[in-house]
């Protein structure tokens, strides 16, 4: 089988497919994209590699393997999984089962994060990632700005690759990784650090990516989400909030422990933008959220002053 024969077998493969135990059936998406993306993987070469080599004959194993990732790929399984990795910001990530795939949508999240640290007095700016995942968000922010971050997560199979990821971008001497609910680790690394002769920090920019996902939201997700992406890191109870509930308490609790200079940037569902502003006001009466679009439009980043 050569590369063209390959590309045409496995998009007719996806292209046709119908789940069976579903009234309407449920077509895969972009199938083309998803085949031309799984034969480079397959194969260890760009995408832009296999339009220059159509006539390339793929050896048996290569075949095998691309046969075994179409397989997969028909049982929903995303792409990211089945290859290993999501670009993000221009940059690789590996992923696993264990951690949410990076979204586009997240970068809103981020450039701005980069924006507010480009401020006077910038060496004295931490950024802190809670729920870190895969460290897209925390590596990111760290080769984007130079400047230090806490990445935290409660799970340490997500740290243990956040942590490989920071290394395969040369990002480790930047991060500190803290195993730890939400805000706790910040609080802890803050307290140790005040016990030495370092520089704390004067002003913290909090990211957090949390679950925010309703429970029906999750319960009704296509198969791609539902089947494979870790529910603890997507559903949040009945109105998605609940992650997001905890965070601000937190914060509020542990307010004098935290720098003066403090900025929250949240990314959660455009449905709850009537929701997400009255729960951070429950704790902080006179914070003035900012409302930030994705690139495609929707209502996704909630900035706050704390």
């Amino acid at each position: 089988m050569i590369v063209m024969e390959a590309l045409q077998w496995a998009n007719h493969k996806l292209k046709e497919h119908r789940d069976t135990d579903e009234e309407t059936g449920h077509q895969l998406d972009s199938p083309m994209l998803d085949v031309e993306v799984l034969l480079a993987s397959a194969l260890g070469v760009s995408k832009s590699w296999l339009f220059t080599h159509f006539d390339h004959e793929l050896r048996p194993h290569e075949q095998e393997r691309f046969e075994r990732m179409i397989e997969r790929r028909i049982l929903h399984e995303p792409v990211a999984y089945i290859v290993g990795e999501k670009e993000f910001y221009k940059r690789m990530f590996q992923v696993n089962r264990f951690t949410l795939i990076p979204r586009s949508a997240t970068e809103t999240l981020v450039e701005e994060a980069l924006r507010i640290a480009k401020i006077p007095n910038s060496s004295t700016t931490w950024f802190a990632d809670i729920g870190t995942g895969s460290g897209a968000i925390a590596v990111t922010l760290a080769a984007e700005s130079g400047l230090p971050v806490i990445a935290t997560d409660i799970n340490n199979n997500t740290l243990a690759l956040a942590s490989q990821n920071a290394i395969q971008h040369s990002m480790e001497s930047h991060i500190v990784f803290q195993q730890g609910d939400l805000l706790q680790p910040i609080l802890e690394v803050l307290k140790c650090i005040s016990q030495t002769n370092k520089p704390v920090p004067q002003h913290i920019i909090l990211c957090a990516n949390l679950p925010y996902l309703t429970t029906f939201q999750w319960q009704t997700a296509q198969s791609e989400m539902r089947d494979y992406e870790p529910c603890e890191a997507l559903e949040a109870g009945m109105d998605g909030l609940d992650a997001y509930w905890k965070f601000f308490r937190q914060i509020f609790r542990a307010r004098l422990e935290l720098p003066l200079s403090l900025t929250t940037l949240i990314e959660i569902d455009p449905g709850q933008i009537g929701r997400i502003i009255p729960l951070i006001q429950h704790d902080f009466p006179n914070a003035s959220p900012r409302i930030l679009k994705d690139l495609d439009g929707f209502d996704r980043v909630v900035v706050t002053e704390l």
